[in-house]
C-alpha cells in the first residue's frame, strides 16, 4: 500500500502572472518491493496517481527525486533501463515504466522530471554503462532533455555524465543537475554561466551532514548566491538522515518547504515567477512538517549524521554578555568580520556560542577539497567538538543582528561562496540578505556580505562557506585511513 501522503496547496498570497508558472515538487517514500521489477513497477503507479491529482491544481511542471523508482540501491544492473533517443515520442518499444511515465505527461498536459538508473552499450569497449540519469518529459509526452549526474557519491558502478544539459519550456528556461553536483562547480555554476536558465530542478537522495551540509542549507544557500528559481525534490528516508524538498524563487523567497521524521510522501506546490529580481536575496517563506506545525516537532527519528572536523578550525568563545560584538577571525589569510547584536535581556548565559573560521583541505567522498568556512555556532559545552550539533532542547539565546563580512579574489573561476544557515528545527534562518559586490577600491576582490536584522533564536549556525574545485584531488581510501590515524595521534 502506498505510504502516507501529504499533499499541501499555497495559498495564493503572491501575484500570479504572465511570466510564472505553477509548479509541483514530490519528497517520496519509495516502495521496496521482493524484486527490482516489482519496486519499479509499484513506485510508477505512485508516480502516475501523483500526476493525476496535480492536474486538478493547473501544475505545469512536477519534479520527482533520484531513486525514488527504484529506492537507494547498490548494484544497478537489474533496476536499469534504456532510455531512448532525445525527441522520443512513442515508447511503445521502450520500458513500461518510460512509456507509462510519457502517457501521463500527455494525458495532464505537465512537464514531468524523473530519475532513473540508465543503461547504455559502449560499442569501443562492448561493455554495458550504468548512469544515474534525470529524463524530462514535454507536455506532449515527448523526451526532451536527458541529464546524467556528473558528480557521482559513493555510487561505484555507475559512470558519471559529462555534459551540462538544459531544457527550454514555454514558461521558462530550465537547467537539470542531481543530488551532490550542487556542491561542485561543474554543474552547479557552469550550468548558468552565459545559458540564460532561470531555473533549476534538483532531485537528490541527500544525506544531510552537521553542521554544513544539511539539505534544506545547502538549498537555500544555492538560491541566495545565484538568483535562480530552484524545484528540490529529495527522497524521504528520515531514519538514514535523507529528506528535505523546497520550491524557492529567485528573490530568495521559500515559497515551500518540508521536512519530517516520518516515512511519508508528500506533495508541495506552488506559483514561481520567472522574472529575475536583481536585489540582495530577502529569504522568507512557509513551513510545512508532514501538514503539522513545523515549531512544535523535535524531528526526532530524523538521523543526525556529523561531518565536523574540529580539530582543524580555528574558535573563539562568544561573549553574549556584551550586546554588540564586532571581531574579525582569521584561520591562514581567510578572516571574517563579525558584527553582532544579542539582546541583553533575552540572552542565556548557559548557552555556548563560538566564531569559527577556517581555510584549507577537507575530506569529502575520498575526495581532497580546498573550502574556507567562517560562522557563529552554538555549542551544546565548551568543548569545541560539540559545536553545531542540535541541542536536545531549543537554544534559547535570541540575536536581533548577525552580520558577516568577508572577501575573497576570483582568480580561480571555479571558487565559488554560499551562504549557510541552520536552526534547531533543521531549518534556516528567515529574512536573511546575502550579496557579493566587487569591491570598488579594488577591483579584483568580492566583498561577501551575510546579514540578519530580525529576532532570530534557536540559532546552530549562520556563515559563510567557500570552494575551490580547481585543488580537487582523488584520494585512496588507504590514505584517508592513514591520515585519520595521524589526526587522533598527534
Amino acid at each position: 500500500m502506498w505510504k502516507k501522503l501529504t499533499c499541501v496547496c499555497l495559498l495564493t498570497i503572491f501575484n500570479i502572472c504572465d511570466a510564472g508558472y505553477i509548479a509541483a515538487v514530490v519528497e517520496y517514500s519509495s516502495l521496496n518491493e521482493p524484486t527490482p521489477n516489482q519496486t519499479i513497477e509499484r513506485n510508477v503507479v505512485n508516480y502516475v496517481n501523483t500526476i493525476e491529482s496535480l492536474k486538478q491544481h493547473n501544475v505545469q511542471i512536477v519534479v520527482f527525486p533520484e531513486y525514488g523508482l527504484t529506492d537507494l540501491v547498490q548494484d544497478p544492473e537489474n533496476y536499469s533501463i534504456i532510455v531512448p533517443p532525445l525527441y522520443t515520442s512513442d515508447f511503445s518499444n521502450a520500458s513500461d515504466a518510460l512509456l507509462r511515465l510519457s502517457n501521463a505527461a500527455r494525458e495532464h498536459g505537465m512537464y514531468v522530471v524523473v530519475n532513473v538508473l540508465e543503461q547504455d552499450h559502449d560499442n569501443s569497449t562492448n561493455n554495458t554503462l550504468y548512469y544515474n540519469t534525470n529524463v524530462v518529459f514535454a507536455s506532449n509526452g515527448t523526451l526532451v532533455a536527458k541529464y546524467r549526474k556528473i558528480n557521482l557519491f559513493q555510487e561505484p558502478k555507475l559512470t558519471p555524465g559529462n555534459e551540462l544539459v538544459t531544457f527550454t519550456t514555454d514558461f521558462g528556461k530550465f537547467g537539470l543537475m542531481t543530488c551532490m553536483d550542487i556542491l561542485y562547480y561543474n554543474p552547479s555554476q557552469t550550468l548558468l554561466d552565459g545559458t540564460n536558465v532561470t531555473d533549476v530542478i534538483y532531485p537528490a537522495a541527500w544525506n544531510s551532514y552537521l553542521p554544513f551540509y544539511l539539505s534544506l542549507e545547502v538549498q537555500v544557500g544555492y538560491v541566495l548566491a545565484n538568483k535562480v528559481n530552484l524545484l528540490a525534490a529529495n527522497i524521504n528516508e528520515p531514519s538514514n538522515g535523507t529528506g528535505g524538498s523546497g520550491i524557492y524563487l529567485n528573490d530568495g523567497t521559500v515559497l515551500r518547504r518540508v521536512i519530517t521524521d516520518k516515512a511519508a510522501t508528500s506533495v508541495i506546490f506552488g506559483n514561481v515567477d520567472t522574472v529575475i529580481n536583481t536585489s540582495d536575496f530577502i529569504l522568507s517563506g512557509f513551513d510545512l512538517l508532514s501538514g503539522g506545525d513545523i515549531t512544535r516537532e523535535r524531528l526526532a527519528n530524523y538521523k543526525r549524521l556529523r561531518d565536523f572536523d574540529h580539530q582543524a578550525y580555528t574558535f573563539r568563545s562568544l561573549d553574549l554578555s556584551k550586546e554588540n560584538i564586532s571581531e574579525p577571525l582569521c584561520h591562514d589569510c581567510f578572516c571574517c568580520n563579525f558584527n553582532i547584536v544579542a539582546l541583553q535581556n533575552e540572552t542565556n548565559s548557559s548557552e555556548v556560542y563560538k566564531l569559527l573560521a577556517y581555510s584549507g583541505q577537507t575530506i569529502f567522498d575520498s575526495k581532497s577539497v580546498q573550502i574556507q568556512l567562517c560562522g557563529v555556532v552554538g555549542c551544546l559545552t565548551d568543548d569545541v567538538s560539540t559545536c553545531g550539533e542540535i541541542p536536545s532542547s531549543a537554544y534559547t539565546t535570541k540575536f536581533r543582528q548577525i552580520s558577516i563580512n568577508s572577501t575573497y579574489m576570483p582568480r580561480n573561476p571555479q571558487a565559488f561562496f554560499r551562504p549557510m544557515s541552520l536552526k534547531g528545527d533543521l531549518l534556516t534562518i528567515d529574512n536573511a540578505t546575502y550579496s557579493e559586490v566587487v569591491d570598488e577600491d579594488s577591483l579584483d576582490e568580492v566583498i561577501l556580505n551575510f546579514t540578519v536584522t530580525t529576532t532570530s533564536d534557536n540559532v546552530v549556525l549562520f556563515g559563510l562557506y567557500g570552494r575551490d574545485d580547481s585543488s580537487i584531488v582523488s584520494i585512496s581510501a588507504l590514505f584517508i585511513g592513514v591520515l585519520f590515524l595521524i589526526q587522533n595521534i598527534f
